[in-house]
C-alpha cells in the first residue's frame, strides 16, 4: 500500500496505526500470501464478541439471556460485518490474490475483524473499544430488541460460516406483475454441498428469505 492509501484508510476507520505493518497484515487475504490476516481475524473475532456482549449486557438491563444472544448474533454476523466493511470501503484496500474478489463471500467482514485484532495489538483494549464504540454507535443507538433477531438468510449464512462453507448464492427470476404476491422466484444454492431450494414472494427480499427458510427446513432442521 502506498502512503496515500494508508492515510485514506486510517481516516475512514478513524484510527491511526503506530505500527503500519499491522494494518497491512490485517488487509492481507490468504489468497495473496501465506503471511495473512487469519490469526488477526481470530483475535478480532474474540474481542468483538466480548465488546458486544459487555455493551448490550449493560445497555439492555431487563433482557434475558435468549434475547441478548439474538442481538449479539445479529451484530457479529457475517452479513452485518460485511455491511460494515462495505461502508468503510474495505474492498478498495484488501490485498487479494489473482482471481479473488470480495463478491458473495465474507472477506470484508473477516478483514474488519482482522483490523480489530490489529488495533488491539497496536494500542491495547481501551483504544480498540473506542474504535468499536464509534463503529457501532449508530446501530447501538437505534437497535430495537424486539426486532433484533436473525432472519432466515442471516441464520443460514451463519450456519455455513461456522462449518467453513462458502455463503449461499441467490438467483432471482421476475415473473411479472400479474403474479401478485408470488411475482419473484428465488433459488438459494449452496454450491459446496450441491443443495438448492426455491422460494417465492412479492419482492426479491421475501423470495430470498423464503428460499433460505426452506433450505434450513429441508437440510438443516436437526442442526443446533
Amino acid at each position: 500500500m502506498n502512503l496515500l492509501q494508508v492515510d485514506s484508510l486510517k481516516n475512514k476507520i478513524g484510527y491511526h496505526f503506530k505500527d503500519q505493518s499491522l494494518l497491512e497484515l490485517s488487509l492481507t487475504h490468504k489468497s495473496s500470501s501465506k503471511t495473512n490476516n487469519e490469526r488477526l481475524e481470530f483475535l478480532g473475532d474474540a474481542i468483538l464478541n466480548f465488546y458486544i456482549t459487555k455493551t448490550i449486557f449493560n445497555k439492555f438491563e431487563n433482557l434475558l439471556e435468549g434475547k441478548l444472544t439474538q442481538i449479539r448474533s445479529t451484530l457479529v454476523s457475517r452479513q452485518f460485518l460485511n455491511g460494515l466493511g462495505e461502508e468503510l470501503g474495505l474492498s478498495d484496500y484488501v490485498i487479494l490474490g489473482k482471481g479473488e474478489s470480495t463478491v458473495n463471500n465474507s472477506i470484508l467482514g473477516n478483514t474488519l475483524e482482522a483490523i480489530i485484532g490489529a488495533i488491539y495489538l497496536d494500542s491495547g483494549l481501551q483504544e480498540t473499544e473506542l474504535f468499536l464504540t464509534k463503529l457501532y454507535s449508530v446501530t447501538l443507538e437505534n437497535i430495537k430488541p424486539e426486532r433484533a433477531t436473525l432472519d432466515s438468510k442471516s441464520f443460514l449464512q451463519e450456519k455455513l460460516h461456522k462449518s467453513k462453507i462458502n455463503p449461499p448464492l441467490y438467483e432471482i427470476n421476475d415473473l411479472g406483475p400479474s403474479h401478485g404476491d408470488i411475482r419473484f422466484e428465488a433459488i438459494c444454492r449452496i454450491e459446496d454441498l450441491g443443495l438448492f431450494a426455491k422460494g417465492v414472494g412479492k419482492n426479491r427480499k421475501k423470495a430470498e428469505k423464503e428460499a433460505a427458510s426452506l433450505m434450513l427446513q429441508m437440510y438443516f432442521n436437526n442442526d443446533d
